[in-house]
């Protein structure tokens, strides 16, 4: 499937994200004379390392910490989750709801070169994009757009510029996509199955498994993995984001330590 132009769409894509605020927020386009740049100067070396710095910086206020104190790893990990959890939500959001999904391809997308900047994420072209009539459908774009496509890219610079594992970036982003559909869900809860049914195609495919997947709840620990649509089933992921490693932050309810660690698991809320 090819990216097509409808105007009509876009737009209706923008006000639906727009009313559900969050990691939904998406600039369409950004207003002129704002600090957005390419995808690729977002995830430059300079621009990425000065991020790092500033979240490095923001977790060691957050937690009482010095700086020095704060393993850069944990500041990169954070960085790349939230960048991705945007992409996750804005191709969920606009494909349940609007049987839409914005170009979202390295090349077409923009964002502000700063953490907490002023376009958090943004499409240079609002009409451009993909009509999808079904699940599965929405996840052969959103796969080849996103998870192959600017996630990919995202993930890779984060590797190369903050000396990080990639499983755990790679576990981030499928981490990622599971919060995203639970948030929509709670968001539309009239479209909460439909959510599901696409997180749930997306997890069946090669670049977004490879982070995680659905197992039998029965078989955790109490407390352990990431909630699901049904109380039967949970996610757990293949890697860890290793926020641990910050004072009072213990292990994710989701994270691949938990099983073997039920006692070291931050309670979910």
């Amino acid at each position: 499937m090819t990216a097509g132009t409808d105007a009509a769409a876009g737009a209706r894509a923008g006000t639906t994200l727009a009313g559900l605020g969050g990691f939904f927020a998406l600039a369409t386009p950004p207003r002129t004379g704002s600090d957005a740049v390419p995808w690729s100067q977002v995830l430059d070396r300079e621009a990425l390392s000065a991020r790092f710095a500033t979240v490095r910086a923001a977790l060691a206020s957050s937690t009482g910490t010095a700086v020095e104190e704060v393993d850069p790893k944990v500041a990169v990990s954070a960085t790349q989750v939230g960048l991705a959890s945007r992409l996750w939500s804005v191709a969920l959001g606009s494909a349940v709801l609007e049987g839409w999904v914005p170009d979202l391809g390295a090349d077409a997308l923009v964002a502000s070169p700063v953490h907490r900047g002023e376009v958090p994420l943004g499409v240079v072209d609002p009409a451009r994009g993909y009509a999808v009539s079904s699940p599965a459908e929405a996840a052969d774009v959103i796969v080849r757009t996103v998870a192959a496509g600017s996630l990919a890219v995202l993930d890779a610079a984060c590797a190369d510029v903050g000396r990080t594992p990639e499983r755990v970036l790679v576990s981030n982003s499928t981490s990622a996509l599971v919060g995203a559909a639970r948030v929509l869900s709670t968001h539309r809860p009239e479209r909460a199955a439909a959510a599901w049914e696409l997180a749930r195609l997306l997890l069946t495919r090669p670049e977004v498994a490879a982070g995680g997947g659905a197992v039998d709840s029965a078989g955790l620990p109490r407390g352990v993995g990431g909630a699901m649509e049904h109380a039967g089933e949970a996610f757990v992921r293949s890697g860890c984001c290793v926020f641990y490693r910050l004072p009072g932050h213990g292990l994710c309810p989701d994270c691949v330590l938990a099983p073997g660690r039920p006692e070291q698991v931050t309670p979910a809320h």
